[in-house]
């Protein structure tokens, strides 16, 4: 495929050429430089398991609750394969836009600026500020989903401690506590140095969801007790836990951009495919007979409502050391767009201590956040629907229409699959805001654990 850089009255700096084919996927995909941050596919999808496997999947139970046994079953599969396929929407945008611009690696606030810049006219001048609104989102899910990983670490360490020993720890006291190990992690600013841990990590936690599976398979309250199908005002709830679960967009880019051959992230049987299938079987299976096992009784996560027996205390404790290794990967994301900025802005000599001061910064102000939170499940729920609907949900799909308007290829089909899919994200967006800032007004003050 032809690109050309010539000036016209659309102001884009590169685009095909009028009447020139597609790129193929080798030209899209083809392989980068090695250097001593790559990683392999294989280091890939430990890296891409791992993200998607955290505090979410422990929800997903509660939020059968709030669906219902069988409705909740269909749902969940359903926007786990949309969320999918809107992640390939934004791979593809990623790689279509890199050829066209001749560049190897572009993150996601970027490809968000650089496809409004390839669209129509009305839209082109506001690249700016759509890359800003990826970083504003990008940042409040990280952000967020680091906060409910304190606290989830903290009520898990709470109740074991309290049910084990004669320690006993206010909550806040725990979040304080694990600022040490948590900024110690966060200093490794290198994901392929994460990896070793992160393989680690998904051992253990593959060990210790065996033996969640085995509690929730050992004893089952009667099918017809529980509801097969939620109520309308509940199902919000319920939306906003399965976008947080499906909780690795926002690493998706970082991860890829740090392969050595990009073309097995994409393939069907790929990186990004096999990663999000698996979960998703082990999210269907957890929530279902989650909710199965304790019912209406099921608390905010899974972990909280196992059996009070030395063994199964200490199964919390595998949590959490799993989901202290997630943190420095959620962390990663938000620091990556920092660091850069400061490469860009500070003088060379000055750059390293601004960057581990401000990275001690960030887990002290997400530690300072998680002190605020008051349930967990409600918090989860939040963060979902507003920051993972937007990344996951809404800006890809626009990507894709800007992208198609820049090659020609705005059918009528291209129209209808992403203006429905951005649709079905922004009422999810909205209830699920909604729902859930009316319950944290409702709970605020309550007992949280």
């Amino acid at each position: 495929m032809s690109v050309s850089s010539y000036g016209t009255p659309r102001g884009n700096e590169l685009l095909p050429l009028r009447g020139s084919n597609q790129p193929t996927m080798g030209e899209m995909f083809g392989s980068r430089v090695r250097d001593s941050r790559s990683i392999t596919a294989d280091q890939a999808l430990i890296h891409m398991i791992k993200v998607m496997m955290g505090t979410g999947m422990l929800s997903l139970p509660l939020a059968f609750k709030h669906s219902g046994l069988w409705l909740g079953l269909i749902l969940l599969c359903c926007i786990c394969l949309i969320c999918i396929y809107c992640t390939r929407q934004l791979i593809f945008g990623q790689h279509y836009i890199t050829f066209i611009k001749r560049e190897q690696r572009m993150d996601y606030a970027n490809v968000m600026r650089s496809a409004v810049e390839l669209g129509p006219a009305w839209i082109r001048g506001h690249g700016y500020l759509f890359k800003q609104m990826v970083n504003i989102n990008m940042f409040v899910a990280q952000f967020g989903f680091c906060c409910v990983y304190f606290v989830f670490m903290a009520d898990n360490l709470k109740q074991f401690f309290d049910q084990t020993s004669n320690i006993h720890i206010s909550q806040a006291g725990w979040i304080a506590l694990l600022l040490i190990p948590i900024s110690a992690l966060c200093t490794i600013r290198e994901l392929k140095a994460l990896a070793p841990l992160a393989a680690i990590a998904n051992f253990v936690y593959l060990i210790a969801v065996v033996i969640v599976l085995q509690d929730l398979f050992s004893d089952w309250q009667p099918w017809d007790q529980l509801p097969a199908f939620g109520s309308l005002e509940s199902l919000p709830l319920f939306f906003g836990t399965v976008m947080f679960a499906f909780e690795g967009v926002a690493v998706v880019l970082p991860i890829e951009n740090q392969m050595n051959e990009p073309i097995h992230f994409i393939t069907p049987n790929g990186v990004l495919n096999t990663s999000c299938i698996l979960v998703l079987l082990v999210y269907m299976t957890v929530g279902f007979f989650g909710f199965l096992r304790y019912g209406l009784d099921i608390k905010d996560t899974l972990t909280l409502n196992l059996p009070q027996t030395p063994f199964y205390q200490a199964i919390k404790i595998m949590f959490v050391l799993c989901i202290l290794v997630s943190y420095p990967l959620q962390f990663y994301v938000p620091m990556e767009r920092v660091e850069k900025w400061i490469k860009r802005k500070v003088v060379e000599t000055k750059q390293e201590p601004m960057i581990y001061a401000i990275r001690f910064g960030g887990v002290v102000l997400t530690c300072a956040m998680a002190q605020l939170v008051p349930h967990l499940a409600l918090f989860i729920s939040l963060v979902g629907s507003v920051a993972g609907t937007s990344l996951t949900l809404v800006f890809p799909p626009l990507i894709e229409l800007l992208c198609c308007y820049s090659r020609q290829e705005l059918t009528k089909w291209v129209w209808i699959r992403n203006i429905g899919l951005m649709a079905f994200a922004m009422v999810g967006f909205t209830t699920g805001t909604y729902a859930s800032m009316v319950q944290i007004v409702e709970a605020f003050g309550k007992s949280d654990v």
